[in-house]
């Protein structure tokens, strides 16, 4: 049986000219979910990311937390480097919300926006440009129909892969992930990812009854602090 461990990013800086970097807070998150895994009955085999900084720097936060699963994820075995870092695939890389929230709407951005207005404005017109994005199924960039098809493919490779990955990726990435097992159609992922705590655990599990969603958007690790639990 294979096991999927994916992980939300913690918490980016929102409303900063650098959007793709942890907060203080995303590195406390990716602390704690790091403590939360290392505490688990489990080996982990690999550990994969996407490239943007915000998903690397929460892997290795993650890794930090759990020394033992990080030496047997390491390639060969043997001693831990200290240079060892989780593998890169920038397929679980999330995608471009300002540049699909820059084409489809000027009335805000990610960069002007604070946190306490993040849910009553940038949520409503980010769900309206992700909508447009999607009936018109080009850019900017990526196509829609191109972000589903490189989350499906990467999918399936690392739920096919033996033993247990833990992947550590963006709520858009999970939210395709968790819909296509459901099954539901490639457009209702926004619905899922809009709810996707940073630094939230969600497993998938494939065997002989194929891939199946064990748990969604666990985090109960962070519910001792609600400080902790934040969504953007």
């Amino acid at each position: 049986m294979g096991v999927l461990l994916l992980v939300r990013h913690g918490q980016a800086s929102l409303g900063e000219a650098n959007y793709d970097q942890l907060s203080e807070l995303g590195h406390r998150q990716a602390r704690a979910t790091g403590t939360r895994l290392a505490r688990a009955d489990l080996v982990v085999d690999r550990v994969t990311c996407g490239a943007l900084a915000r998903q690397r720097d929460t892997a290795e936060a993650v890794m930090a937390m759990m020394p033992d699963m990080a030496h047997g994820a390491a390639q060969g075995g043997g001693a831990r480097s200290q240079e060892f870092r989780p593998h890169i695939d920038d397929r679980l890389d999330e995608y471009d919300h300002v540049g699909v929230l820059a084409a489809y709407t000027s009335e805000i951005s990610f960069e002007g926006v604070t946190s306490a207005e993040s849910n009553r404005l940038l949520q409503p017109a980010l769900d309206e440009a992700i909508a447009r994005w999607a009936n018109a199924d080009t850019g900017p960039g990526e196509s829609h129909r191109a972000f589903i098809d490189r989350v499906l493919a990467v999918m399936g490779d690392l739920t096919g892969a033996p033993g247990c990955t833990l992947a550590v990726t963006s709520g858009g990435v999970i939210a395709v992930a968790c819909a296509q097992v459901l099954g539901l159609p490639a457009d209702r992922w926004p619905t899922l990812a809009k709810v996707i705590v940073n630094g939230s655990v969600t497993k998938i599990i494939s065997g002989r009854t194929g891939t199946n969603l064990l748990t969604f958007n666990d985090y109960a690790h962070l519910e001792g602090d609600r400080s902790l639990v934040t969504y953007r």
